[in-house]
């Protein structure tokens, strides 16, 4: 009979929220609601940027269309900046190097041709890395060890690289095939919003019970899945097996689904051994469901 020890948290923290500067490049006909979202989840005093072609006079017609107050916004503050995503002198003019995530949508303008709406996207993206990656110090350090100021294309991904470690981008894309040159590149997070929606879709309809489930990870308030550090359940090189982290993560009311080990490009959802016992990093992170503090 398999027995599993549960042991003690190394201690129990509470993650304290810190305010959080967003950027919203494009604009969504439901962007009230995305609004709303990052008002109820993010810390107070925090700053979402909106980028787009749409006047701010326009802007706030639109949003208080959709039923949104914007002066009782408790925990954003909008800051609206009028320009085209895919023009680089525009998005020069925004601190792009400050922000903690970037958000490039896919702009209702070109909604209507998939192809037309992530190639759009794509160039936005590749700008802001660009553009991020010339203003690190890391690009001071490389250009001193580039020969008569010639820039090759391994030093180029490299700046491309170290930009995406500072700043997180999520590209939303509508095309499947767009996901495969965004993969390559590694510079960027993807959301397939179309099939996102499609797959949520087909899971209702196999069993109504799913969407319970649903509503509740997608919420703004509630449980919702969390990228977790590894000190909060164990010590460093501790053995444990899967099991026993997530006897661990039990104690702070949340339940473990996978974890990406330190270097790893991609998560464990699931693992299939969960009894195989392992030496843990505190550089390791887990995915949890978990409440939000």
């Amino acid at each position: 009979m398999l027995q599993v020890q549960r042991g003690n948290l190394p201690k129990n923290l509470i993650i304290p929220k810190t305010t959080e500067r967003i950027l919203f490049c494009g604009w969504r006909r439901d962007m009230e609601d995305m609004i709303l979202v990052l008002d109820a989840f993010l810390a107070h005093g925090s700053e979402l940027w909106m980028f787009n072609e749409v006047s701010e006079k326009e802007r706030e017609k639109k949003l208080t269309d959709g039923g949104l107050d914007i002066s009782r916004l408790a925990n954003i503050i909008l800051v609206n900046r009028e320009g085209n995503a895919v023009i680089r002198r525009h998005l020069e003019s925004l601190p792009l190097e400050s922000f903690d995530s970037i958000l490039i949508l896919a702009d209702e303008s070109v909604e209507d041709s998939a192809i037309q709406a992530d190639s759009r996207s794509l160039a936005t993206l590749l700008l802001i890395r660009d553009i991020q990656a010339k203003r690190l110090p890391y690009r001071e350090s490389m250009v001193s060890k580039i020969h008569g100021g010639s820039s090759s294309q391994g030093s180029w991904r490299e700046e491309m690289q170290q930009a995406s470690d500072k700043s997180v981008i999520i590209s939303e894309i509508l095309d499947p095939r767009t996901k495969n040159l965004l993969s390559m590149s590694k510079i960027s997070d993807y959301v397939l919003s179309n099939e996102l929606v499609s797959m949520a879709l087909a899971m209702v309809a196999e069993d109504r019970q799913i969407n319970d489930v649903l509503e509740e990870l997608f919420a703004e308030e509630g449980n919702e899945m969390q990228i977790r550090g590894a000190a909060l359940y164990l010590c460093d090189s501790e053995e444990l097996s899967f099991y026993e982290v997530l006897l661990r993560a039990r104690q702070r009311r949340e339940i473990v689904i996978g974890y990406r080990l330190t270097n790893a490009d991609k998560a464990v959802i699931n693992p299939p051994a969960k009894t195989e016992r392992r030496k843990w990093s505190v550089k390791d992170v887990f995915v949890v469901i978990a409440d939000t503090e």
